[in-house]
């Protein structure tokens, strides 16, 4: 397996004004043996990124490293790479074995190695059963293994992966997420994986590069990700439902300090709106010492959907904190329920146990978590520690 260390790489295709920079400077290192995730929206560069690591894209500058080894200008056959594709890339007329056989073969490899690498691939993806079928009589799903097993078969230095489940249905996406993750715990191999999905990224990598115009926002494990945002961008991305972001400003009060919502981010209705505003007061000690210095300061109150309660189901409340908010839209989800809701000049989600309380319409007293409660600058959109 092989580190791949990319030191401020930049890409930019030809057009008007100068052309449009797909990646911009970009700094990563990606360790031996890792499950690295590039994730962000489409055109922030992710692709991209992967291509150039595969060699299929030339950097307009920096340099690209594949086990101690600078590749800039190495043919993509011979940096000992194997890519999975978004569309498989299958030959239709060859069978699941030939395949599978293909890249060998190229590379003059004895046939009983041949026979022995597919087998074993085979074996590992449950695909010993089809090797004789052509692509055309497989599921998606088995295809999107044959185009994994391709990848196997090669034993690379690193793996590759271009949003590869984006053509499969809901279930078969979870069950394929699955084994790719069980595939890395088998091999402990080198592997780069681009997603727009973001719940693909949480479950599946060691740690998360979230992308956006071509530059790197912030490079964490998953829960570091969720728990710490390194700006507004990160907390509004990661997790599902996203982020309740509630702008405003912090003031000084009687009570000592209160945050006081004059619209949502997410909200239809702008800083003008004749609602009357949402006042919060910020009576949890943790929270309270974190905001202080920033009194006065229009700032972002980042609020996670399960960190929002409703005052009822709780013990004990501090009436301070409560406010009231109206349900607008309702979604049970089983073992959960989404409520959105309006409270003053804002929109919220909430995550809550399921519940025959919950009718559109209803107005629910709610408390928000605050030692779990962020806060970003409205300005510059980065966190405040």
């Amino acid at each position: 397996m092989a580190r791949v260390v990319l030191d401020q790489i930049s890409k930019t295709y030809p057009g008007k004004n100068g052309g449009s920079p797909a990646v911009r400077n970009l700094s990563l290192t990606v360790a031996d043996g890792e499950f690295m995730v590039l994730v962000g929206p489409s055109g922030c560069g992710k692709s991209t990124l992967l291509r150039l690591i595969a060699g299929l894209e030339s950097p307009d500058s920096g340099t690209i490293a594949i086990d101690g080894r600078t590749v800039n200008g190495v043919p993509p056959k011979d940096r000992d790479l194997a890519m999975v594709f978004q569309n498989y890339a299958l030959y239709p007329h060859l069978t699941v074995f030939e395949n599978l056989a293909f890249g060998l073969r190229l590379r003059k490899q004895p046939r009983e190695e041949i026979a022995a690498r597919v087998a074993a691939a085979a074996a590992q993806l449950g695909l010993a059963d089809v090797l004789d079928r052509l692509p055309k009589s497989l599921s998606g799903g088995q295809r999107q293994r044959v185009a994994v097993g391709r990848a196997i078969v090669r034993q690379p230095k690193v793996f590759l992966f271009d949003e590869p489940l984006s053509n499969l249905d809901a279930k078969l996406r979870a069950t394929t997420r699955t084994e790719i993750a069980r595939l890395h715990a088998r091999l402990a191999a080198t592997m780069i994986y681009v997603t727009h999905d973001q719940v693909e990224a949480m479950t599946m990598g060691d740690r998360i590069c979230v992308m956006k115009d071509g530059c790197i926002q912030q490079v964490a494990a998953p829960l570091e990700l969720y728990e710490h945002p390194a700006n507004l961008f990160v907390a509004g991305f990661i997790g599902s439902p996203p982020m309740n972001l509630l702008a405003g400003t912090l003031e000084e009060s009687a009570t000592g300090l209160d945050f006081v919502a004059t619209n949502s981010p997410h909200s239809p209705e702008g800083a003008g709106s004749d609602r009357t505003n949402l006042r919060i007061q910020i009576s949890d000690p943790a929270f309270a010492a974190h905001a202080v210095g920033h009194a006065g300061r229009p700032v972002i109150l980042g609020l996670r959907p399960e960190h929002l309660h409703d005052a009822r189901t709780l013990a004990a409340t501090d009436p301070a904190r409560t406010f009231p908010a109206t349900i607008e839209v309702c979604e049970p989800m089983g073992a959960e329920t989404f409520l959105h809701l309006r409270a003053g000049p804002v929109t919220l989600i909430a995550r809550v146990a399921p519940g025959p309380r919950h009718t559109v319409g209803t107005t629910l007293p709610m408390v928000p978590a605050l030692k779990h409660a962020h806060l970003f600058d409205a300005v510059t959109g980065l966190a405040l520690r």
